[in-house]
């Protein structure tokens, strides 16, 4: 039984957020992963979607570069004012496209509607499948590259606000995790965290899926696995964390993954952490629906977040 849940989860999260809007459903969790990219650190793929550029950054980490996309908010070139970053995860299966996607189109029309201050949005190549942890293995750093190497060359890059206060680091699905991983692990790095959907699993369920491999690959075994989950990191780092990091989590009512997003929100509740918590209506697991049903409410954190940091001298 705890195998069949875990094939089902894992066909459901990797269908959504890390595919376009246009990408179909694979017929089954290895249908899936077979129509998966690459790992690739700089994408080959060199189009910008939806208001981006395609850019890429030397890593000291891996001594070779690396590739992202940047979104600059409308009137960027013409002022002189620095700006917040929103630095933003890809789901399981995809790349760094799926955020120009999904994501960006909604921050653009927050924006321009004047229902957030100006920000800029980087959307990072998460190699696919990397849960936005060092590997065990050593083969994917992604953690490092980009805690060490992408945030200050975005910070030398652009215009930011180049404080934990003036970073949001956000994610769907995989990268849900992943953004709760790195909030959780370095709290002095980032002053908000936005978990969408997070793929907040457990042990049991990815040994017993077609993931097994991939817990191998990055984690190795139980204890580095726990180690490094949300979960843990959050009780460790939880005075570090308490009423110094904006949280909000948020899922869909008929998501697979809900579950874990409420014990994620149970745990934040019993540790005294003040957080958002929403589960969206009508939304199964899909990044495309999940941002479309939230439209600009789904914005209201950030806005809150970016004028509070105006207020900052």
């Amino acid at each position: 039984m705890k195998k069949l849940f875990a094939t089902l989860l894992l066909a459901a999260f990797t269908t959504l957020a890390g595919m376009t809007a246009t990408a179909p459903a694979p017929a089954s969790a290895q249908a899936g992963k077979k129509a998966w990219p690459k790992a690739e650190w700089v994408d080959p793929v060199r189009s910008a979607p939806n208001l981006t550029k395609y850019e890429t950054f030397a890593s000291k980490v891996l001594e070779s570069d690396v590739s992202y996309l940047v979104y600059l908010p409308p009137g960027y070139e013409k002022e002189t004012k620095r700006c917040p970053v929103i630095y933003w995860l890809h789901g399981l299966g995809g790349n760094q496209r799926a955020g120009a996607s999904i994501f960006v189109p909604h921050v653009d029309s927050a924006i321009r509607k004047g229902a957030m201050p100006p920000a800029i949005v980087v959307i990072v190549n998460g190699m696919v499948n990397s849960f936005y942890c060092d590997w065990a293995n050593g083969k994917r750093p992604i953690e490092s590259v980009i805690v060490k190497d992408l945030i200050p060359h975005v910070d030398k890059t652009y215009r930011t606000v180049p404080r934990r206060d003036g970073r949001i680091i956000q994610g769907y699905s995989m990268g849900g995790y992943g953004a709760a991983h790195l909030a959780f692990k370095y709290p002095e790095v980032f002053g908000s965290v936005v978990v969408d959907a997070g793929a907040l699993i457990g042990e049991t369920a990815m040994k017993g899926s077609n993931l097994a491999e991939t817990f191998k690959d990055a984690f190795g075994d139980k204890d580095r696995f726990l180690a490094e989950h949300p979960f843990q990191l959050v009780e460790k780092n939880a005075d570090k964390i308490r009423n110094k990091t904006n949280i909000r989590v948020g899922v869909g009512k008929d998501d697979k993954l809900l579950s874990k997003n409420r014990d994620l929100h149970e745990l934040l509740q019993r540790l005294k952490i003040e957080h958002e918590y929403e589960v969206v209506p009508d939304v199964a697991h899909s990044g495309v629906e999940y941002y479309k049903k939230l439209d600009v409410k789904g914005i209201e954190f950030h806005r809150r977040v970016f004028e509070a940091l105006e207020k900052v001298k």
